[in-house]
This record gives structure tokens, C-alpha cells and sequence, in this order.
């Protein structure tokens, strides 16, 4: 008897040190989330022009090509998920890792390994992207991430949408009865005037919860707070309602 308590006392420890380890590897992984959630401009680059992340798990980098026919340099997007390997090692989908050095906050660096490559060939001094002004909207808007709500009968459809303040939105969207994965939709949103009523997003081809894809679309915030974002767009003379519920 004594022996069988000895067994079960040893395994309820392992399974609080286990469940402890798991707890810190994922509180490690939100902070490092949370410190890289901005979008850097590189200032020591031709070739790489900015990085982003949001607090979901997605990047884009910004990169520039010289046309051969042109003078004029073209806009390269690489876009995907992220995850982080360890406090400062982040491993980016199609692309590569990235070795996160903010330990001088003045000094920022992101060096990069392509995928396949056994060393890293760039080191980018960033420094954060002009945000917008804080204010209360503002805040709600982009220190959350929003759920679409659909109103229609698609049970397995998830799109979930942040506005950075530096002026981007990402769009996260999967169908996970498919298996096939998410995909990212991104744009660049503005307030519409001073009196933050309406938006404006532009550069965005075809999230599921944008009617208008003519790459610029308005929408009317009729609803915001803690918990739900609602907001109108009217499209060929009729007012559509979309309404988002806060992420836990």
C-alpha cells in the first residue's frame, strides 16, 4: 500500500513539473509575441525595406527589387505564419528563422537564415514604424484581435483580423473541416477624419468579411468596445452589418 501512494505522489509531481514547463514555454512565447509586435523599418538595407508581426502568428516582410528594365525598385511581399523557437529565435513559413537582439533597445538587430542555408547572411538594424496617435478607439481597436461573426450558417469558417498601429491589417482566414491550413490577407487602414467614425482600407484583395474588392473599402464603426467591433459597409446601395467578438 505504502509503495502504491510512493508511485501515485511520484507521478502527480511529474505531472506538475510537466504542466509548470508547459506553462513558462507558453508565457516565454506571448512575451516574445508581445515585444516583436510592431512593425520595424530597416535602416541598414537596400534589399529589405520593413518586417511586421501581430500577436497571432503572422509576419510580412517588405523587400525591394531593382527592375533590370527600370530604375525603379519593386515591392517583394513575403507573408506567412511565425513561431517562436526559443526567447530569440522566430522560424518563419516560406522564408527562414530569424534571431530576435533587442537586448539594446537602441541597438535593434534581426539577422536572417534563408530556409536551406546553415548561416545568417543579413543582420538588419530596425527601428519601430510611426504608430498612430493613442487614443481610445485607437487602442480598442488594435490591442485586440477580432473574431469574424458570421451571420449565415458556415460553422467551421474562421477569419481572425488586427490592426496594428502603424497602419496594417492582417487577416487570418481558414476553413478548418478542409485541413487546409490559413491562409493572410493584409492592407493598410487609416482612420477616414479626426472624428474616428469610419475607416478606410486600402490594398486588400479578398478577406471573406470584405464585400468591395476594389482595393479601397469604407467602413462605418457602429459598434466598439471591450468585447465586440460592429461596423457597416455599403456596397452597390445596400448596408451590410459585420459584427467581430473579441478573441479570448
Amino acid at each position: 500500500m505504502y509503495k502504491n501512494i510512493r508511485i501515485i505522489v511520484s507521478l502527480l509531481v511529474l505531472i506538475s513539473l510537466f504542466s509548470c514547463s508547459q506553462e513558462n514555454n507558453i508565457e516565454k512565447e506571448n512575451v516574445q509575441k508581445e515585444s516583436i509586435n510592431k512593425k520595424w523599418i530597416v535602416q541598414n538595407s537596400t534589399e529589405f525595406e520593413s518586417v511586421e508581426f501581430d500577436t497571432n502568428g503572422n509576419y510580412i516582410i517588405i523587400k525591394n527589387e531593382t527592375s533590370k528594365t527600370s530604375k525603379k525598385n519593386a515591392e517583394i511581399i513575403v507573408s506567412g505564419t511565425y513561431e517562436v523557437l526559443d526567447t530569440d529565435i522566430l522560424l518563419l513559413s516560406n522564408f527562414g528563422s530569424m534571431k530576435v537582439d533587442d537586448s539594446d533597445p537602441d541597438n535593434i538587430t534581426f539577422s536572417i537564415k534563408y530556409e536551406g542555408s546553415d548561416t545568417y547572411t543579413y543582420q538588419l538594424k530596425v527601428t519601430k514604424a510611426a504608430e498612430f496617435t493613442s487614443t481610445p478607439k485607437t487602442d480598442l481597436l488594435c490591442d485586440n484581435t477580432w473574431k469574424f461573426t458570421k451571420k449565415e450558417t458556415i460553422i467551421d469558417t474562421v477569419s481572425l483580423v488586427n490592426f496594428s498601429k502603424a497602419g496594417t491589417c492582417f487577416t487570418n482566414f481558414s476553413i478548418t473541416s478542409q485541413e487546409k491550413g490559413s491562409y493572410l490577407e493584409f492592407g493598410k487602414w487609416q482612420w477616414q477624419d479626426a472624428s474616428e467614425t469610419k475607416i478606410i482600407i486600402t490594398q486588400i484583395k479578398s478577406p471573406e468579411w470584405v464585400l468591395d474588392k476594389d482595393e479601397e473599402v469604407e467602413f462605418e464603426i457602429s459598434g466598439l468596445n471591450t468585447g465586440k467591433l460592429e461596423m457597416k459597409e455599403v456596397f452597390e446601395g445596400k448596408t451590410y452589418n459585420i459584427a467581430f467578438d473579441v478573441l479570448k
